[in-house]
């Protein structure tokens, strides 16, 4: 199709939409509640999926000192382990502070009779990879002038665990509401173009082309898919508003859970799913009603 035919095709698409309003509706609706159930799926499959790695993220190794290791051999120790590959931070925990504390829990300490700060140096290991915690842990044990590990190694297997089950629930999820958000909106678009099947007809006898025929309904189909993800994107931020406060008002710990995408990203994505089921809809579609 030459250039100077673009505008027209553009304008008959538009004026196809204007005169089939209530089928335009129609569509438009179908596919607004369709990516609708499909980005409210994707968001809470994110959400739970960015939860679960951030409970992984917060596990870390504790690391304590023999009895008799002191102030310098223990940052040594610490300086050793921060080389490591996968080690985020080391960070010595506060003696002092912690023998306090601890004689605040056991106020009977001192008529125990034992000396002054019987503590061992400790420090916290964070790593940047969870899935290196249990191998971070058994370098660190085979050091020199360590006492003891603890890495939860129990409760990080659980939780990595329900992580992986949540991952792959998600995909299978979204794959499965995709194929139908995919077919919901083809079959709506095909409604449409079904109750135009005369005059598709009439174009052709009247000797219009194809390409002539097929191209305005793709830019409807666009059109549609367009205006239905622009309708789910202002039904989710007004679903995830209402969720949001309501999950606070319930526990601040359901407030944690974020899909992490920004608004605008959300539209961005939306919009261009809406527009590519809906162009391949409408060309998918059409094919029934040409004789190429």
């Amino acid at each position: 199709m030459k250039l100077r035919n673009i505008e027209f095709v553009i304008q008959e698409a538009f004026t196809g939409i204007w005169r089939n309003g209530v089928m335009a509706f129609a569509s438009i609706s179908t596919i607004a509640l369709s990516l609708g159930v499909l980005g409210a799926f994707v968001l809470a499959a994110m959400g739970a999926n960015n939860f679960a790695a951030a409970q992984v993220g917060k596990f870390q190794i504790g690391v304590f000192m023999h009895h008799d290791a002191d102030r310098k051999q223990t940052e040594d120790t610490a300086a050793r382990i921060r080389k490591m590959h996968g080690v985020g931070s080391v960070e010595v925990r506060d003696r002092d502070k912690e023998w306090r504390e601890f004689k605040s829990l056991h106020p009977d300490i001192d008529s125990a009779g034992l000396p002054t700060n019987v503590l061992p140096f400790a420090m916290d290991v964070k790593v940047i990879e969870p899935d290196r915690l249990p191998v971070i842990a058994s370098r660190i044990r085979a050091m020199g002038g360590i006492d003891a590990v603890r890495e939860g190694r129990d409760a990080f297997g659980r939780v990595m665990a329900v992580a992986g089950v949540v991952k792959v629930i998600s995909i299978a999820g979204v794959i499965m509401l995709l194929i139908t958000t995919a077919f919901i909106i083809s079959n709506a678009i095909r409604l449409t173009l079904y109750a135009r099947r005369r005059e598709i007809r009439i174009m052709q006898l009247v000797g219009a082309t194809n390409e002539f025929i097929r191209l305005p309904l793709i830019i409807e189909g666009m059109v549609f898919g367009v205006a239905g993800a622009v309708v789910a994107w202002c039904l989710l931020r007004l679903a995830s508003t209402y969720m949001a406060h309501a999950a606070d008002k319930v526990t601040p710990l359901l407030g944690q859970v974020s899909s992490g995408l920004m608004p605008i990203t959300q539209a961005l994505w939306l919009v261009i799913l809406g527009a590519a089921i809906g162009a391949a809809g409408s060309f998918v579609s059409i094919r029934r009603f040409l004789k190429d």
